[in-house]
């Protein structure tokens, strides 16, 4: 016992001085770093809009290569600082966390990729703050016609979200025209530095009130209704949730949510409906039309005897399947027959002579 203890001794000795050797230079390094930096609008580099597409970017990067290519005369740092903005507005993600977390969110988003596990990190809950800080995803529903589902559509939706205000971060800014119409942010997790002990500084989480501005506003979800989409069938949209300061906003998941259908019912692909038959169609045929949910007529027929509740199927006259809307599941049809509630005397005598032995 005496030995586990020396050694349990030793241990924390040890630790202790790793951790006033290694993490407090480092930590003091970081932050003079973090004042040095400056904070670069990409946007702005390459001279487009926030709005810009993937197209409009690679333009007025091309555009900016001709003029400022070190081979063509151009500066090269210049050159270089084009070659970024262009590296992180073109990349969809990349843009994303610049876009909602500045410049510091896109160091930690890059440098987490690949940065090795601190052994520290089990000590002081540092590994869960690996990679970037992303917001929750919405979950929202729609609910669309078993005609959308069957051939398909183009349908949207509107749903209001919290964001960011632009170019309104700092309490100077709040009286500007465009930040007047912009309320408080949810408070922001920061990363604050703090002494433990002399000469050892640790790093932790710490709430404080955001300077920026955030309002509500009307979000349009554009979506196509693929043909045999399933009820429940979600639509994905990244980045589109609420937005908070220095944080990647989730994303928006639209469920598709089948309307009920005044004619058929869905069982994966088959539709299914029930069709009421008098006494002598059973008996001795029909023939009727059935409206598909395309609009086309469907000719239903029977020329034998058709048993109460019996089923009769048609190929190939079900739902698209999804992904492969080439091929269909069947309609299946059951027969109700109505029978009379009374018979005349002289229906009765004609029934008995019709089936007599």
């Amino acid at each position: 016992m005496r030995f586990s203890s020396v050694t349990a001794a030793a241990t924390g000795v040890a630790l202790a001085a790793i951790f006033l050797a290694v993490c407090a230079p480092v930590t003091e390094a970081r932050g003079v770093v973090a004042a040095k930096k400056q904070e670069t609008d990409y946007y702005e580099v390459l001279g487009v809009s926030r709005d810009a597409t993937v197209k409009d970017i690679k333009k007025a990067f091309r555009k900016l290569s001709v003029t400022n290519h070190p081979d063509k005369g151009g500066n090269k740092e210049v050159f270089q600082g084009i070659q970024r903005a262009y590296e992180v507005l073109s990349d969809e993600e990349l843009r994303l966390v610049y876009d909602h977390a500045g410049m510091e969110g896109l160091d930690q988003h890059e440098k987490s990729a690949n940065a090795p596990a601190s052994p520290f990190d089990a000590f002081f809950g540092g590994g869960q703050q690996r990679g970037m800080n992303r917001g929750p995803d919405a979950k929202v529903e729609m609910q669309v016609s078993m005609e959308d589902m069957y051939n398909g559509n183009d349908v949207s939706m509107s749903v209001k979200r919290r964001i960011v205000c632009r170019n309104c971060k700092g309490r100077q800014t709040w009286k500007q025209p465009h930040c007047t119409d912009c309320g408080e942010c949810p408070p922001e997790i920061k990363m604050v530095q703090q002494q433990v002990a002399p000469g050892f500084v640790v790093q932790q989480q710490q709430q404080v009130q955001s300077e920026s501005r955030c309002k509500n506003e009307p979000k349009e979800l554009k979506m196509t209704v693929e043909k045999g989409a399933p009820d429940g069938h979600e639509v994905r949209f990244k980045g589109a949730s609420e937005q908070s300061p220095g944080q990647v906003p989730g994303d928006i998941v639209v469920s598709l949510r089948q309307k009920q259908h005044h004619q058929f019912t869905r069982k994966g692909n088959d539709l299914h409906m029930t069709m009421d038959i008098s006494l002598r169609e059973s008996l001795t045929g029909f023939s009727r039309i059935v409206k598909q949910l395309d609009g086309r007529d469907v000719v239903i027929e029977e020329t034998g005897v058709t048993g109460p509740y019996s089923t009769k199927t048609i190929k190939g006259e079900g739902m698209p399947k999804h992904g492969v809307p080439s091929e269909l599941g069947d309609l299946k049809i059951q027969m109700k027959v109505k029978f009379p509630k009374k018979l005349t005397p002289d229906q009765v005598e004609g029934i008995n002579k019709m089936f007599a032995a």
